[in-house]
């Protein structure tokens, strides 16, 4: 199976995806294609809503009593200098390739370790970046709400139901946990784990569910507690 009809399959039909990985292998385009795809997305999305994020930043700035009125102006200059611009691009870079490495080693452990599976960190890598291609439409339908509504709190699930969300609340943020992308996600992982590690279904939902509600939750209070200061 070619590298197109992989990247089409994660969409469309996952578990031969995940059956051409295990079967055929892997090479370096497993790596670098869904990451370059996944940074232009990134890109796009940032400069897209950049205008948004600056107007958010600004109004956060000039709220905060603690700092006086030319402290104020030194930090918008400073927000918008081209190094911060550049830094941002470059952080959220960063931050997917984190991401990614982060969550195939998470899913070795559980499936190698925990589930008494054995599977090499590089075919989960591979897998863990194909998933990470959901975010893709995912982004652009985010990125197509914040322009609508022009803020950057959107939310594609449960959340979206709430009429007055508590940022800094730990049961909104766990509420905002249950997104349509994310459950996608958890579902696509299921069958990475059926296919690879040839669990049954049974097994691959307990190991993958649980440990993505322990993440959720993580999130969730590290998200609340962030916000809590903020505020």
């Amino acid at each position: 199976m070619n590298k197109l009809q992989r990247l089409a399959n994660i969409f469309v039909s996952p578990e031969q995806c995940f059956g051409s990985i295990r079967d055929e292998g892997k090479n370096w385009a497993d790596y670098v294609i869904p990451l370059v795809l996944l940074v232009l997305m990134i890109v796009l999305m940032l400069t897209m809503t950049s205008d948004i994020m600056e107007k958010i930043q600004t109004e956060t700035i000039m709220k905060m009593n603690q700092l006086t009125q030319e402290q104020k102006e030194a930090a918008l200059q400073q927000m918008n200098s081209p190094l911060v611009n550049v830094f941002k691009y470059v952080s959220s870079a960063i931050t997917i390739v984190l991401t990614v490495l982060f969550t195939a080693l998470v899913f070795m452990v559980v499936g190698n370790f925990i589930g008494g599976g054995e599977q090499k960190y590089g075919t989960l890598l591979v897998s863990a970046l194909y998933i990470q291609l959901i975010t893709i439409p995912e982004s652009i339908i985010k990125m197509i709400l914040m322009l609508q509504k022009e803020s950057v709190n959107v939310y594609v699930g449960l959340a979206s139901f709430v009429a007055r969300p508590e940022l800094s609340s730990f049961g909104f943020q766990f509420l905002a946990q249950f997104e349509f992308f994310k459950i996608w996600r958890i579902l696509l992982w299921v069958l990475a784990f059926h296919v690879l590690y040839k669990f049954n279904v049974r097994k691959s939902a307990l190991l993958v569910v649980i440990t993505m509600l322990l993440g959720m939750l993580i999130a969730a209070l590290w998200t609340s507690v962030s916000m809590g200061r903020a505020m």
